[in-house]
């Protein structure tokens, strides 16, 4: 017999570690806003926490000038962020896509350093 554990909660009042990420993303801190949201992702796999560390890691990758580590992790992440299915948390998944596309954009055009100070503050 199978027993499936019970779903986790899925908006940020039943997960204290989004607050926590949105003040490191907000404050530009995006190595702790991934480490915040680690043991989240460890206890309920959602994807949509996966896209926002691999999103978080981009940001960080840029700031060190590891661009192709930044592309990867912005590849990664998108297809986390669009889906629908991926419980928000409180944060807007679609907008936090927007920006991913944005900074795809500025990757592309070897201009990624100022896409960084224009992220979405949550």
């Amino acid at each position: 017999m199978v027993v499936e554990a019970a779903p986790m909660a899925r908006d940020s009042n039943d997960a204290p570690e989004i607050p926590v990420f949105a003040r490191c993303w907000n404050d530009g801190d995006f190595f702790m806003a991934h480490e915040v949201l680690e043991g989240l992702w460890i206890r309920c796999r959602d994807e949509g926490l996966r896209g926002l560390i691999q999103l978080a890691v981009a940001l960080y990758h840029i700031e060190r000038g590891n661009l192709k580590g930044a592309r990867t992790m912005i590849e990664r992440a998108r297809p986390r962020l669009q889906n629908p299915r991926n419980a928000p948390f409180g944060i807007d998944l679609a907008l936090m896509d927007e920006y991913a596309a944005r900074v795809t954009a500025a990757l592309a055009a070897d201009e990624p350093r100022s896409i960084v100070a224009d992220r979405p503050r949550l």
